[in-house]
Formats: structure tokens, C-alpha cells, sequence
């Protein structure tokens, strides 16, 4: 089956993914498959670029997605919700970026499938000044909290944490987020702009070298959910499963390789980041690493990490309404991909 982004498509969807502009970044990974035929290219958009889609770095950067006969253009968003409004207008095939925005993308009619699991928890923590008296979520209270953006679960996750483990409203609690852009929330809390911030990584390792300390880590709290996952338009499942099994294949080979290889994962992150103190990314590649389900053992999505995902969406405010896992899932790519080439649970 011919794929619809032929070599004057592709031209012109990287052309119209360029004028997302600066608040984007484009990678393109052009390569040949093993028989030396050109391999299919397909783009997939991440929302920002986080150590969240380490799966997709480390199968680009070990050459998993050249064996499965893909060439993967990554455009990275500027924001969580850009990758699903990118796989609508058809400008990539592929998006991944936080659960909730497929759930929102399909209750709005832009039909979407989640076929693969990225994230499998919670790899975010709340940073302070040294001595700053912070030990549970109840010291929330009263403070200014550096942030990103809102829809960022820098915001959205520490309201659910709060409301749903602490037994209170943010709001009303005096809780106050301090929104900005990537790489504003350390600097907000040194100069005392804020009291707190919420970071991903590489950022909690930027801090802790700039000497602040981290203070609060969610994994341990909120537990196993679908943080982030792949999603796809559901007409793209009927046009091409071969194409999104490759892709799956590949995720799954580099879940496996993870596990067995962390040396992998680590040079991937520092060849994909390679703006950072190398320090930087060792020190983020082991506290990611031993925050239990951040790397997924396989793609497989289960309906308990689904209904953790929409109860603190739900709660958090960032999707329109629930939508069940057996809707709104499609396991059977990850699940051929996990017996294949990656590790079962």
C-alpha cells in the first residue's frame, strides 16, 4: 500500500511544519531500510521536548525505527496540545503528548486511538530553596508555585495531587501558580519569585546543580497512570496498521533495550540533548530510571493505568469529560510489538 506522504508530500509537510516557528524544532531522520529500499516516512510530534518521550529518542538514535523500514521526521510542539491538532490537519501521522488531549481531540469529533503507552508515571518534582520546610502536599499551602503553562501537569498534577490526596482546593488554599515558559521556573525560585516549582526533568538536576533541592516527588504518590502515549486519527488505523506496527515494533524494541542496555538510553538522552552538561543528563537519566514505571516496561496500555489517567484529568480540569479505555484505546499493535521484539510484564 502506497503512504500518502510520498516524497513531494513529505517536502511539503516539513514545509508546513516549519511555520510552527521558533517555539519548535525539527528533526529529521532520513535512512534506508536493511533491503537498501527507501524507507516510509512518517512524522510524529511530541508535545515540548521532554525526557517524557525518552521510548522515541532511544529508537531513533539505536536505529529501531530504520529496522522496522521507517524514517521518522520528530517536530517537537510547543505546547501538550499541538501534536493532536498536527495529526488532524494530516501534517504528521503521529502524535504523542499527554492522554487527555486525545480524549478532548474525540469528544470534539477529531476521532483519535491512544496505540501505545510512553510514560507510565509521574516523573515530576517539586524543587525549593535550601531550607525551605516542605514535606508532604500539604505545604502546598500558601505558596507560590513556579510552573509551566497550563495545560502543563506541572499545573494540572499538583491540583489533582492536592484535591484528591490532600483533601483541598488550590484555589482556596492560596495556592498560587506562577505560569511561564520552558526554562523559567528555576530562575522563579531562586530569585524568590517563587516559593516552590514543579519541574520535569532535565530541569529537577539543573536545579539541584544550581543549588536548590528537591523537596516532593509525585511518582510515588499518584502511582502507575498514562501520563503520556501515542495517539493517532482513527481513519489512519484502517489506512495503514502496517505502518503504525512498525512504528510500535520499534517503541517496544526500545523499551526492551532500555532494560537490558540503560547505557542506551543514557547516550540517546545526551545525543538528543546535547545542549546540557553531560552531568546534567547522567544525573536526570538515574532519578528517571529509578522512578518505577517512567520507562514503560512494554507499549501495553491497562485499563488501570486508563482510569488513573482520566480521573486526574477529570479532576485536574484539562479534559472535557471521561471516555473509556475500551473506546478509546487500541492495544493490538502494542501487544503483537511486546510478543515480537519487547519484554511482557
Amino acid at each position: 500500500m502506497k503512504h500518502p506522504v510520498d516524497s513531494k508530500g513529505r517536502r511539503n509537510a516539513i514545509k508546513a511544519l516549519g511555520v510552527l516557528g521558533a517555539s519548535s524544532t525539527l528533526v529529521s531522520l532520513t535512512v534506508r531500510d536493511a533491503f537498501g529500499q527507501a524507507a516510509i516516512p512518517i512524522a510524529l510530534t511530541t508535545g515540548l521536548k521532554l525526557a517524557n518521550y525518552g521510548p522515541i529518542y532511544v529508537a531513533a538514535r539505536s536505529g529501531l525505527f530504520e529496522k522496522q523500514g521507517l524514517s521518522v521526521t520528530i517536530n517537537v510542539g510547543g505546547t501538550v496540545v499541538e501534536p493532536v491538532s498536527i495529526a488532524l490537519s494530516g501534517r504528521a501521522q503521529f502524535a504523542a503528548t499527554g492522554t487527555g488531549m486525545a480524549v478532548n481531540s474525540t469528544v470534539e469529533g477529531g476521532n483519535m486511538k491512544v496505540v501505545a503507552k510512553m510514560c507510565g508515571t509521574l516523573g515530576m518534582w517539586a524543587v525549593a530553596r535550601p531550607g525551605t520546610a516542605f514535606t508532604s502536599l500539604a505545604d502546598f499551602k500558601g505558596k507560590k508555585v513556579a510552573s509551566l503553562r497550563y495545560p502543563s501537569n506541572t499545573v494540572t498534577s499538583p491540583t489533582f495531587a492536592m484535591k484528591k490526596f490532600a483533601g483541598f482546593d488550590p484555589k482556596a488554599a492560596g495556592v498560587e501558580f506562577l505560569e511561564g515558559p520552558p526554562g523559567s521556573i528555576i530562575g522563579a525560585v531562586r530569585d524568590k519569585r517563587a516559593d516552590v516549582g514543579v519541574v520535569f526533568e532535565w530541569d529537577a538536576s539543573i536545579a539541584v546543580q544550581q543549588g536548590l533541592q528537591i523537596v516532593y516527588g509525585f511518582a510515588e504518590q499518584l502511582g502507575p497512570m498514562l501520563l503520556t502515549s501515542v495517539m493517532v486519527k482513527n481513519d489512519y488505523i484502517t489506512s495503514h496498521p502496517e505502518v503504525i506496527q512498525r512504528f510500535c515494533n520499534a517503541i517496544a524494541a526500545a523499551m526492551k533495550l532500555t532494560r537490558e542496555n540503560t547505557a542506551a538510553y543514557v547516550s540517546a538522552m545526551k545525543a538528543e540533548f546535547s545542549n546540557l552538561d553531560p552531568q546534567v543528563v547522567d544525573a536526570g537519566c538515574a532519578r528517571l530510571l529509578a522512578t518505577q514505571g517512567f520507562v514503560p516496561l512494554n507499549p501495553i496500555v491497562t485499563k488501570a493505568e486508563w482510569d488513573a489517567s482520566m480521573e486526574h484529568d477529570l479532576l485536574a480540569g484539562t479534559i472535557r469529560r471521561q471516555l473509556p479505555f475500551e473506546e478509546m484505546v487500541n492495544n493490538s499493535f502494542a501487544q503483537k510489538a511486546t510478543e515480537a521484539f519487547g519484554i511482557r510484564g
